[in-house]
């Protein structure tokens, strides 16, 4: 074999594959081949069989893996859709809001919950919690913004103070929810893995997504009745 130019174990591996039969049409070949020694001495079927037996076990992992993201979503949607009916039967948008703040507190049991925004919404102006920054936002609130994806960690003291300027001293980690054209929804957790980077945010994602639809509704109304 060594004298053959070009041939290596990788294009023999591949031939193999693509010749699955060749140890049936030369069956003394199986004198020569060299097994790894796992203890007694087993044959290819054997072998064959404990190959397969054990990439089963692994598919049978990932299709477990794959039910379960697939349960966790449904229940994620059955979430959004109850909490989105909850806040969308609010008669103003303050109701609405203040409604959210509460939901949301419960279901990720955050110490605060702010919602900042670009412009002056006079139906929020009374609502606790909300605060409006036209025009005092530092560069990384406006590339946030334009970044358009909820960012969930720990942030700076400076980050910290700005967002949750009452309870800053208790947020370990926050979720941050750009809503386009809105402002920034922020919420925050004494618990430092509580949002973290790795954790899933469609959730966040889609309530980001009905607050900027139901603060700009009152705005569409009126522009119909126009």
């Amino acid at each position: 074999m060594n004298s053959t130019p070009n041939l290596t174990p990788e294009r023999v591996a591949e031939w193999l594959r693509d010749h699955p039969d060749l140890l049936r049409q030369h069956p003394d070949l199986i004198e020569r081949l060299e097994l790894p020694d796992d203890g007694p001495a087993v044959s290819l079927v054997h072998r064959q069989a404990a190959r397969l037996r054990q990439r089963n076990a692994q598919l049978e992992e990932q299709l477990t893996q794959l039910t379960g993201i697939a349960g966790e979503n449904e229940r994620l949607m059955q979430r959004l859709h109850q909490l989105t009916l909850d806040v969308m039967a609010a008669h103003s948008s303050a109701a609405f809001i203040e409604r959210l703040f509460d939901r949301l507190g419960a279901d990720f049991n955050a110490e605060d919950i702010r919602l900042h925004l670009l412009e002056p919404c006079d139906e929020l102006a009374e609502v606790a919690r909300v605060t409006v920054r036209a025009e005092d936002r530092p560069d990384w609130f406006d590339k946030l913004l334009d970044r358009a994806e909820v960012h969930c960690g720990r942030l700076t003291r400076a980050k910290t103070d700005l967002l949750f300027p009452d309870r800053s001293a208790e947020i370990g980690s926050s979720a941050l929810v750009p809503i386009a054209g809105t402002g920034l929804l922020a919420i925050g957790s004494s618990r430092e893995d509580r949002f973290h980077p790795g954790v899933g945010t469609l959730f966040l994602e889609l309530i980001g997504t009905t607050i900027g639809y139901r603060l700009k509704k009152p705005e569409n109304v009126d522009r119909k009745r126009a």
